[in-house]
């Protein structure tokens, strides 16, 4: 009788290794766990992390207190980073209210080209003035 050779095919390897490895386990979402701990934080805002973090674990999702609170010192950091004035806002110069500018200086100037003079100007200026009041 002949003997068996020891070389497996393709298909008794793939069938052998089918049934060594355990059944795994589908992977979460990435961002799952970040974003119900967001929700429950919002939810709860008067709750500790120890708290939120058993929320989540009893409602089956595994989180620690130290993860709820590292997401919501970064919520925290967002919220100030937003808040804070950029740097165009803090550095605009201050303007008196008297201040004249540019364009309303190009805009007289139209004026008085159209009314023939400064003094023709001031006089429509104070005749318009007097309408208004």
């Amino acid at each position: 009788m002949p003997r068996k050779s020891k070389v497996k095919t393709e298909a008794e390897a793939t069938e052998d290794q089918a049934l060594e490895t355990p059944p795994t386990e589908t992977k979460p979402v990435r961002g799952a766990k970040t974003a119900a701990v967001k929700a429950a934080l919002n939810a709860h805002k008067n709750k500790s992390p120890k708290e939120i973090a058993e929320l989540l674990t009893a409602s089956g999702i595994p989180t620690t207190a130290g993860q709820v609170s590292n997401i919501k010192s970064l919520l925290a950091s967002k919220r100030k980073a937003k808040a804070a004035p950029t740097a165009e806002e803090a550095a605009e110069p201050v303007v008196p209210k008297d201040a004249v500018s540019v364009a309303l200086l190009v805009k007289a100037k139209k004026l008085v080209q159209e009314l023939g003079g400064v003094k023709e100007a001031k006089t429509a200026l104070n005749a318009l003035a007097q309408l208004l009041d």
